[in-house]
């Protein structure tokens, strides 16, 4: 039982450390932060962090981490292939915003921040998370019939929806409009940009 109780008392240090850590990163960015402006954010001692951590860059990798791999779980929490290709083509989207919006803190350092580690290939991650969501909506978009286009319109689509993206987190509160309104905006974007121009233009006539 008190081991169980030091274990808990352990993680929840743990996950005090990165919480803080996330709101220093993001409120001053990653090349301003010291581990003291990381320790008053997360309320602990010196001792406590050192015991977990030798250093920023060490808390800035374990975030990085999870951040990657959250990703990946608020893709992989919504799929569902019982629903038609929009209702999992929204689905995807609502997560891929919501999971934004956890981040919020964080997302700016992690996308944008040329101080943080790895800055030097930070556009390429960015676009490899980016191209991998956008080719899921894609390949459902492609289930409802429309073909597949030049790989230089991805490169626009993938900017779009990253911009709505930082716009959605600089939002005070994510409501269920501003949720929706973002989504209509990123399928409007990816639809009229996969739709060939014929066809874009017969259907802004009807």
């Amino acid at each position: 039982m008190q081991r169980q109780s030091r274990n808990r008392a352990s993680q929840d240090s743990r996950t005090a450390i990165l919480a803080g850590a996330g709101r220093a990163f993001g409120r001053i960015g990653y090349g301003t932060c010291r581990v003291e402006d990381i320790i008053e954010e997360a309320g602990i001692s010196r001792g406590t962090f050192y015991k977990f951590f030798d250093s920023k860059e060490a808390v800035f990798e374990s975030i990085e981490q999870a951040f990657d791999l959250s990703f990946v779980q608020a893709m992989q929490s919504v799929d569902d292939p019982r629903l038609s290709p929009q209702a999992r083509a929204e689905a995807y989207l609502d997560a891929y915003l919501r999971w934004i919006v956890g981040w919020r803190d964080l997302a700016r350092t992690m996308w944008t921040d040329p101080t943080r580690p790895g800055a030097e290939t930070l556009n390429q991650v960015r676009n490899d998370a980016l191209t991998a969501f956008i080719g899921l909506v894609a390949g459902l978009v492609n289930d409802m019939g429309i073909p597949e286009a030049d790989p230089m319109i991805y490169r626009g689509i993938l900017g779009a929806v990253s911009e709505i993206g930082m716009s959605v987190v600089e939002q005070p509160r994510l409501t269920d409009d501003e949720l929706i309104r973002a989504r209509k905006a990123i399928i409007h974007i990816i639809t009229a940009s996969l739709t060939p121009p014929a066809d874009a233009a017969e259907a802004a006539t009807q």
